[in-house]
C-alpha cells in the first residue's frame, strides 16, 4: 500500500506501508484518509517513496465520512495543503492549519453548511502561501472591483479587463474581518452570522486562490457539484 502524508517537520512525503491490512498488523483501519496519525518512518530522504514502520491513530475526523461535501471540502484544503508544503520543507504552519480546518468541519453538526469554514480556512491558506489579497480602502473616482490579477480590491471607474467582480459591503466587511482575526468564524448561534456573505466570499476567494495557483484543485468541481445539490435540497424542503 502506498500513500502521502503531510508531515510537519518534512512537509509531504510518500509512504510505503508493506501489510498494513494484515491483521495482526497493528495498522488495520488506522490508515484512513484523512485521519490524524502519528508515524514513524524510514529510509533514504530522496526516496519517492520512504517506508512505514508504525502508525497509531489519534483522530479519525470521523465527522467528515457521513457528509460528500464535506469529504471534498477536505480533498480541496489537503490538494492545497500539498502545494504549499512540498517535500523535505518543514511546513508545521501548513500542518496545523490543515488539521485544525479538518477538525472544525469534522465537528459540525450534521447536515451545517460547511461554507463558512470553508471560506475561514481559505482566507488562513492564501495568507501562509503568502497570497493574502489587498483589501484595504481604495480612493480615487469609481467604483470599488475585486481582481485577482490586480491582487485584490482595486478603484477603477470601469470594470477591470481581467477576471472582476463588485464586492458587496457586507463581504468585504467579512473578508477584513477573516484577515484581521484569523481564527474568527461563522458563530453558531449568531443568526447574523449564519446568514452572512459566506457563498460570496468564497467565490472571491476561490476566483482568487485559482489564478494565483493557475489552476483550481483538483477536487474542486466536485466540491462546487456538493453545494448545488445541498442548495437545490434547501429549496426543495421549503
Amino acid at each position: 500500500m502506498t500513500l502521502r502524508a503531510l508531515t510537519p517537520d518534512q512537509g509531504t512525503i510518500g509512504l510505503m506501508a508493506k501489510g498494513v491490512n494484515r491483521l495482526k498488523s497493528g495498522s488495520l483501519g488506522v490508515l484512513d484518509t484523512w485521519a490524524l496519525v502519528e508515524i514513524e518512518f524510514g529510509g533514504p530522504e530522496q526516496a519517492e517513496l520512504r517506508n512505514l514502520w508504525s502508525a497509531r491513530l489519534l483522530d479519525r475526523l470521523a465527522g467528515l465520512d457521513p457528509d460528500p461535501e464535506r469529504l471534498a471540502a477536505a480533498a480541496v484544503l489537503a490538494e492545497i495543503a500539498e502545494e504549499a508544503a512540498p517535500p523535505g520543507h518543514p511546513a508545521p504552519a501548513i500542518f496545523l492549519w490543515l488539521a485544525g480546518s479538518l477538525r472544525r468541519l469534522a465537528a459540525l453538526p450534521a447536515g451545517a453548511d460547511p461554507t463558512p469554514e470553508l471560506v475561514r480556512a481559505l482566507a488562513q491558506a492564501l495568507k501562509l502561501l503568502g497570497l493574502a489579497p489587498v483589501l484595504d480602502e481604495q480612493s480615487g473616482p469609481g467604483a470599488d472591483w475585486f481582481s485577482p490579477a490586480a491582487g485584490g480590491l482595486t478603484r477603477s471607474a470601469v470594470r477591470p479587463r481581467e477576471q472582476s467582480r463588485r464586492p458587496s459591503a457586507a463581504a468585504l466587511a467579512l473578508l477584513r474581518r477573516l484577515a484581521a482575526q484569523p481564527d474568527a468564524g461563522a458563530d453558531a448561534d449568531s443568526p447574523a452570522e449564519a446568514s452572512g456573505p459566506w457563498d460570496e466570499c468564497f467565490t472571491i476567494l476561490g476566483d482568487f486562490l485559482h489564478y494565483h495557483l493557475e489552476r483550481q484543485p483538483r477536487a474542486w468541481p466536485l466540491l462546487q457539484e456538493r453545494r448545488r445539490r445541498r442548495r437545490s435540497r434547501a429549496h426543495s424542503a421549503r
